[in-house]
This record gives C-alpha cells, sequence and structure tokens, in this order.
C-alpha cells in the first residue's frame, strides 16, 4: 500500500510540474500603446496582463524609434490588480515604433530568446515603405491592404518562409491563423482584424544551434516574437 502511495504521490507531483512548466513556456512579452505610455508584460495573449515579470524579462530595455531617431524608453514597474508589467515614464509619439529582445534563459536544453513590437504610426501599404530594424534577427511589418493586413516576418534580414502565425485580438481570442509563403507574408482579411489592437505571435526553433547562456549550456534554440498593431481601418 506504501509503495501504491509513494508512486501515486511521484506521479502527481510530475503531473503538476509538468502542467507548471507548460503553463510557464505560454507565456511571452508583449508591448502596446494605450492612454499615450508603453505597456510591457509578460501574459499568454494580449489581454493577459497580471503575470509577474520573470527576473530575466523584468530587465529587458524596450528601444523607441521615431523617424531615424532611436532611443531607449524609460520605465517603471507597476504592479496592481489589472496590471503587471513595466510602464513608460514618458508619453510616446503617435509615430513611433517600440522594440526590445530578451533571452530569457536556457530551457528543456534550448536557449529561449524573445522579441516583442509594437508597430505605431500610420500603417504603410507597402511592404516597401517598411523600415526593418537593425540588430532584431527576427522581427515583423504590417502593410494595410485593401482586403486586410498582410503581416511580413523576417529573419536576420531576409523573409521567413514556412512559418505559422497566430493572430489575436486586444480580448485574448485567436482571430487567425495563417503560414507565411517564400516572400515571407502571411494576409489576414478585415473580418480577422479587430477593432483596437490587435497582436500576431510567431516561433522559430533552430535545432542545430548550441552555445551557453551563463553557466547553461543549450543545444537548439527556440525564438518567439509578438508584435501588436492598431487596426488601421479604425484610426
Amino acid at each position: 500500500m506504501k509503495s501504491y502511495m509513494h508512486t501515486f504521490i511521484r506521479l502527481l507531483v510530475f503531473s503538476v510540474l509538468l502542467l507548471t512548466s507548460r503553463a510557464a513556456s505560454a507565456h511571452f512579452p508583449w508591448l502596446v500603446v494605450e492612454g499615450g505610455k508603453a505597456n510591457y508584460f509578460f501574459g499568454e495573449d494580449p489581454s493577459n496582463r497580471t503575470y509577474r515579470l520573470p527576473p530575466t524579462i523584468a530587465k529587458a530595455e524596450i528601444m523607441m524609434r521615431s523617424g531615424a531617431d532611436k532611443s531607449v524608453v524609460g520605465t517603471k514597474l507597476i504592479e496592481s490588480e489589472k496590471f503587471i508589467g513595466k510602464q513608460s515614464v514618458n508619453s510616446i509619439p503617435d509615430k513611433a515604433d517600440l522594440m526590445s529582445r530578451v533571452v530569457f534563459g536556457v530551457y528543456n536544453g534550448a536557449k529561449l530568446q524573445y522579441y516583442t513590437q509594437y508597430l505605431g504610426g500610420v500603417m504603410p501599404k507597402s511592404f516597401s515603405d517598411c523600415k526593418p530594424i537593425k540588430d532584431m534577427d527576427l522581427q515583423a511589418h504590417a502593410v494595410n491592404t485593401e482586403q486586410g493586413v498582410d503581416i511580413y516576418v523576417l529573419w536576420q534580414g531576409k523573409p521567413l518562409g514556412d512559418a505559422e502565425v497566430s493572430l489575436y485580438c486586444d480580448e485574448g481570442h485567436q482571430e487567425g491563423a495563417g503560414v507565411t509563403g517564400k516572400d515571407g507574408k502571411v494576409s489576414f482579411t478585415d473580418a480577422e482584424v479587430e477593432e483596437g489592437i490587435n497582436g500576431i505571435m510567431v516561433g522559430l526553433t533552430l535545432t542545430e544551434d548550441s552555445g551557453s547562456v551563463g553557466d547553461q549550456e543549450y543545444d537548439s534554440a527556440m525564438h518567439y516574437l509578438t508584435a501588436t498593431f492598431v487596426d488601421p481601418e479604425g484610426k
């Protein structure tokens, strides 16, 4: 009987740990601008804003690009019932883009790196008008079309094909999903893009990447990008 109980307890503990690790792995950094302030948080989707920032995520630096100028955004930590994360001290210009990148650490033998964007200003109507971000390996750009919004995903400056892109509304519902073509593009319709804040998420796994983060070694790397934008039809 004792052996059975010990086995049961071990299985129960293992199940709890497994569920916990899965829950943690399902969270991502997000950047939005609301009320003129930048909000940086760690959630499952754009609506999930009360998860405590892991130490490495809390140290992430937010950059602002406005025209040709690029600067660090000053932030303060906020913990309330409705929001846990970092908020900009000063207001963000309407036309500014925001970006951040941070290495979370090593997770199950893989380096886990996050990239975060807020695409501000008037959405371009052609990809040729988009301005790639230097020092940002994984990035996305949104283009306003007659049918909806096209998302272009780049990896190290080149189109990333065969990448699955998920689209979320500000209430956290997944409104669409698609796979990028050779040109790195995936299209979402006006019916999928909702009024207000929309967010996309895309992941890339490199199985032959290896190295170390601190004293932890890894033999693969997982890169995740989230990017938010405001529905151009609602502007």
